[in-house]
């Protein structure tokens, strides 16, 4: 009798045990198994933010991961990084969002499903420029105008002055100088890159030519004056604009004559120099047309002329940096653009690249818009970026425009679209 209800009793631990572990090895661990539903991760955040999706698994180094749409509640969203373990997403509508993650691992597919609960913010964002945070312009005519400069202001003094000038909604210009000179700013959300529509505007003053003695140029022209635009987002989320640029790829990189990589170096002039006197037109006359002895890696050299014209600072040289012998930048150098369509130097016409640029073309223009998916990295390679937090705009022009001097960049601000409720197609 005992030995009997000892069999039993063992038999029907055995049954228990065995039940015990087939439920022990149907746990979720973000996988598929049996038929059941993948596992879900849920996020919440803001519109106008940038957001890193882990797929959660403890995949080898190996695995394959391809991330798709499921079921949306708008379009106006971004979705990158769509191969790798984290993708990036950013939205500028409130709604769910919802995306399957297939993870490829030793021949075995599983899924995750991840979702995204996008809400309108707490507090009202700005459309505009928030914060300037370099401003370093090369030496030109309007350096010392364009913020106000006076001597004995300090390179921090000038940057608190330029945050007063665009940091607004109604911005006031600012000249980057000649060829080079530079100025970074922010916004207090990042701008989404939205599929098939421009997503920000550099705002300069550009202008067409009403009356260009050359009717049949066929060309889009008048005071063109491109800066080149660099993006960033802040990936390692210090607020800072100390991550990857890149750089936006116009129509005029596409040119032959573009030269990517130029560098050039500016010598402050001597004080004690003789001036070099020149012509001029009309009553704008050249004081001194060896003023600012420049050279470039291009095995170049040459001056910028100083003139009277535009009641501007005879000063050319940032009064700010002063002390410093020499000023170096670095970038892309866009082609020329300015020709003396008059053939007697009295009216120069600067032609617009297409598109892609700051100061190209008229704010309300569209094609002072960019798309942020024009953006390229350091190789030249295209990159894809969920949305933007810094923009950098530099001066790509080195030419002298007759008795209009140097091509110097002047930008006045800048705007989300997508805020703004703007709707441009991009090329």
């Amino acid at each position: 009798m005992n030995q009997r209800f000892f069999k039993y009793c063992r038999l029907l631990a055995f049954v228990f045990l065995t039940i015990t572990l087939a439920n022990c090895s149907g746990g979720n661990d973000g996988t598929e198994s049996g038929g059941e539903e993948p596992q879900t991760t849920e996020y919440k955040t803001n519109r106008f933010s940038i957001v890193t999706l882990n797929a959660k698994t403890n995949a080898s180094a190996n695995a394959v991961y391809n991330w798709t749409i499921e079921t949306v509640s708008s379009e106006n969203y971004s979705l990158v990084n769509t191969t790798s373990k984290e993708a990036l997403f950013a939205a500028a509508a409130e709604g769910t969002y919802v995306f399957n993650v297939a993870i490829t691992d030793k021949g075995t597919t599983k899924n995750q499903k991840v979702t995204v609960v996008v809400t309108t913010e707490t507090s009202e964002l700005k459309s505009y420029i928030s914060k300037v945070f370099e401003f370093k312009p090369a030496p030109g005519q309007f350096v010392n105008d364009l913020p106000v400069a006076n001597d004995g202001d300090s390179a921090d003094r000038i940057l608190t002055r330029a945050n007063s000038y665009l940091a607004k909604k109604n911005g006031d210009l600012i000249s980057l100088g000649a060829f080079g000179g530079y100025v970074v700013f922010g916004f207090d959300h990042s701008i989404v890159n939205l599929k098939g529509r421009r997503d920000f505007r550099v705002l300069g003053n550009a202008f067409w030519a009403d009356a260009n003695p050359n009717p049949n140029s066929g060309l889009r022209g008048g005071s063109s004056e491109a800066g080149v635009i660099m993006v960033s987002y802040d990936k390692n989320k210090n607020g800072l604009p100390d991550d990857e640029w890149y750089e936006i790829e116009g129509g005029g990189h596409k040119m032959e004559k573009t030269i990517r990589n130029y560098e050039i170096t500016y010598h402050r002039p001597d004080p004690n120099k003789k001036p070099v006197p020149g012509g001029g037109t009309g009553t704008v006359l050249f004081t001194d047309l060896e003023y600012i002895y420049w050279k470039d890696n291009q095995g170049k050299e040459g001056y910028l002329a100083q003139n009277n014209a535009y009641n501007h600072s005879l000063e050319y040289w940032p009064k700010w940096q002063k002390d410093q012998a020499t000023i170096t930048f670095k970038g892309t150098r866009l082609p020329d653009n300015a020709v003396d369509e008059s053939g007697n130097g009295s009216y120069f016409v600067q032609y617009a690249f297409l598109y892609g640029y700051a100061d190209n073309a008229p704010n309300n223009d569209d094609e002072s818009a960019i798309d942020i998916d024009w953006a390229i990295d350091s190789s030249g390679k295209k990159v894809q970026l969920p949305a933007i937090d810094f923009v950098k705009v530099c001066n790509g022009l080195n030419q002298q425009a007759g008795w209009l001097g140097e091509t110097s960049t002047e930008i006045m601000g800048a705007n989300d679209l997508h805020l703004l409720g703007e709707n441009i197609p991009t090329r």
